[in-house]
């Protein structure tokens, strides 16, 4: 749930510019999109549950190294432009953010109540 609000953040940064053609950035957010929830997919590096101890700085380094590299792929794939590295991992740090907001402000799986099981 983090992604959409966390790419569209992402692209109001100075250093990314969706489209540089200056037609539409419609097709960019939307590329760069399906390409964060592809990789987000594929490798998970973002938490299930916020009580996971130790294992959130590990999520969180992996979260921000994945998501500059995605950055730096969408860049190479369309007409998105990155400008420097600090930017791909401002992007990131945004992309991140919003997901793990997400994960914090939306409830979790072991947070819902079991239902009672027939014996």
């Amino acid at each position: 749930m983090g992604l959409l609000p966390g790419v569209a953040l992402a692209a109001t940064l100075p250093g990314i510019t969706l489209d540089e053609t200056g037609t539409s950035s419609l097709f960019g957010y939307m590329f760069a999109f399906v390409l964060f929830a592809g990789i987000s997919t594929a490798i998970w590096a973002t938490p299930k549950d916020p009580h996971q101890g130790i294992l959130l700085p590990i999520l969180a380094i992996i979260g921000l190294i994945q998501d500059t590299l995605v950055w730096y792929l969408i860049a190479w794939l369309s007409d998105v432009r990155v400008d420097s590295l600090w930017w791909a991992v401002a992007g990131a740090f945004v992309v991140r953010a919003c997901c793990w907001a997400a994960v914090w402000t939306l409830p979790s799986e072991t947070s819902k109540p079991q239902e009672p099981t027939e014996t």
